[in-house]
């Protein structure tokens, strides 16, 4: 499905021009191209498509102009969002066209796929990597990478090299950079423990009772 959002020019910029914004419930961004052009968003509407698509698909921008009714599309990818540390709430988006006959460089998410199919074997498995670089035209980046575990054994690792890319896709990320391992549950050595020798009586000197003795007597 085609992901699209549609954005505002705006003619102000700034701190204060971006509270009024949230304000009204709407988002400022920019748009990086031949032209940039300074955007408000609606807020909600860009919030769902952050949420639905992430930033590794292809977005149409439908610009609407003051007064007018028609709007200019755009192929664009998100290149940045900045985020409220807070609240975690999205303060700003930030776009840069492409196009659509050159290939763009992005990072994609990897899925991991086959875990229910695997032989149980006690391995820990641990994602050692969430999203990959690659290189395609714009209408061929995927929405996801899977890594299928499903014969992963214990000690043994998946790469990136092994990744099956879909046609017209090329890694960027390094062949040998590991994604998946399966690993031997870690046993703890149990300490040894020492029995203490119980310490000997200390030997008493030879001839010393009868003197103790004469004296206890005198």
């Amino acid at each position: 499905m085609e992901a699209t959002l549609t954005a505002m020019l705006r003619d102000e910029s700034g701190k204060e021009a971006a509270r009024r914004l949230r304000a009204e419930k709407r988002l400022p961004a920019v748009l990086y191209g031949k032209e940039n052009k300074l955007l408000s968003l609606d807020g909600r509407e860009a919030q769902k498509l952050l949420n639905t698509v992430g930033t590794s698909r292809l977005v149409t921008l439908k610009i609407k102009k003051k007064n007018r009714k028609t709007t200019e599309d755009h192929p664009v990818l998100i290149k940045e969002a900045q985020f409220d540390p807070v609240k975690g709430e999205l303060l700003h988006l930030d776009f840069y066209e492409v196009s659509m006959d050159h290939k763009v460089t992005l990072k994609v998410p990897l899925v991991i796929t086959g875990e229910e199919e695997r032989v149980n074997d006690g391995s820990i498995i641990e994602q050692m990597l969430y999203e990959i670089e690659i290189t395609c035209l714009p209408t061929q980046i995927p929405e996801k990478i899977e890594v299928d575990i499903s014969r992963l054994a214990m000690n043994e690792a998946i790469l990136a090299g092994d990744l099956e890319l879909p046609e017209g896709v090329e890694m960027v990320t390094s062949p040998e950079e590991y994604l998946v391992t399966a690993s031997a549950p870690r046993v703890e050595a149990v300490p040894e423990e020492t029995v203490e020798e119980p310490e000997e009586a200390a030997e008493e000197p030879v001839g010393t009772a009868p003197a103790e003795a004469a004296e206890e007597e005198s």
